[in-house]
């Protein structure tokens, strides 16, 4: 069985735009037995932000989905966890770890890695994701 993890969206877009640590990560889950959770709000900024931010097209950014669909799975998220104040959409990860028994969160994200853990799920940078899986 795969073990299931979580990418924030600073470790998705890093990886899928430029080589370096964030590459790597992607690559040890296509290769390894990992599997990403998503949900459709994490999609949803992953697309926001691409397109907005990044300037990439509908079609560069439909293949970067794609590709995170063929190595990750689709989840409904109902928990309303909300550890984290100082950025609330954040606490999105912590519901999709929760709804999806994941009990790991990479990320690159300031609020979440203050945490360091929360309810059994343990956040960690990418650099340390790398380390551990490679």
């Amino acid at each position: 069985m795969k073990e299931t993890l979580i990418f924030d969206t600073n470790v998705l877009i890093s990886g899928y735009l430029w080589k370096g640590k964030p590459r790597q990560a992607l690559k040890l889950v296509k290769s390894a037995k990992l599997r990403l959770l998503t949900c459709k709000k994490t999609i949803d900024e992953l697309v926001r932000v691409l397109s907005k931010k990044f300037g990439l097209d509908a079609v560069e950014i439909y293949r970067v989905v794609l590709d995170l669909e063929s190595v990750g799975k689709n989840i409904d998220v109902i928990s309303k966890d909300h550890p984290i104040n100082d950025d609330p959409s954040d606490n999105v990860f912590i519901n999709l770890a929760i709804d999806g028994n994941a009990r790991l969160i990479v990320s690159g994200d300031s609020h979440l890695l203050k945490l360091k853990s929360y309810g059994g799920i343990e956040i960690i940078t990418v650099d340390e994701f790398v380390r551990r899986y490679s």
